[in-house]
């Protein structure tokens, strides 16, 4: 037990199979295909763009992805070009503070940051009020049908979701060999509430919606 007013330490064996979970899915979309992945992204970008939830955000928060993360760069255009707001993360003085800044123009807003990842310089920033947000994209490495989601262990968007949970809805892009079983859940986990893949677009719930063609 512990005494009150502190905080249980982290469950080991719940911190140590995430990490071996991050390690293994890593490897999984490092060893994907270049091509394939193009061909993934693309459907991607379809099923989300299609979805009456993306559809009807006019504020939409979507992360910039890394180069072992499902493409973002083609949504931020296409929804730019469609007039929507779009905000991006941008980190903040404080350790662990996201922050969500927006951008109107995709190649002039932009440049390198924190660990390398775009996002809008320091002294060019316009920060949007995340409560103003209706639909925010997200990162992962790994997750779950019932929506549970395996970040890098920085606990950036945890702490971010956590205040917009149930105001908003939170969507994330994977790649089908992302999706496991189930994950390791700890009290401070945020569930994401639709999962977009390749192949189909999952509700954290359990409902899914059916597969759709993408011919054309």
């Amino acid at each position: 037990m512990t005494e009150r007013g502190h905080t249980s330490p982290p469950d080991r064996s719940i911190v140590d199979e995430k990490q071996r979970l991050r390690r293994e899915v890593a490897d999984r979309v490092r060893q994907a295909p270049a091509e394939q992945r193009r061909q993934w992204d693309a459907a991607i970008q379809q099923r989300l763009t299609a979805h009456p939830a993306y559809r009807a955000a006019r504020v939409l928060h979507c992360y910039l992805a890394l180069p072992d993360e499902a493409a973002t760069e083609p949504i931020v255009r296409a929804a730019l070009a469609g007039g929507k707001q779009v905000a991006v993360p941008a980190v903040g003085p404080a350790d662990h503070q996201l922050l969500c800044a927006r951008i109107d123009d995709y190649d002039r807003d932009l440049a390198p940051g924190y660990r390398g990842i775009l996002e809008p310089p320091p002294g060019a920033r316009r920060l949007i009020d995340p409560g103003q947000i209706t639909f925010y994209i997200v990162p992962g490495v790994a997750y779950d049908p019932r929506g549970f989601r395996l970040g890098r262990g920085l606990g950036y968007y945890d702490r971010c979701l956590a205040g917009v949970k149930g105001r908003a809805t939170i969507c994330a892009l994977a790649y089908e060999l992302q999706v496991i079983d189930a994950l390791p859940a700890e009290p401070h986990d945020v569930r994401v509430d639709l999962i977009v893949t390749e192949a189909r677009v999952i509700e954290a719930k359990g409902k899914r919606y059916a597969r759709t063609s993408h011919r054309r």
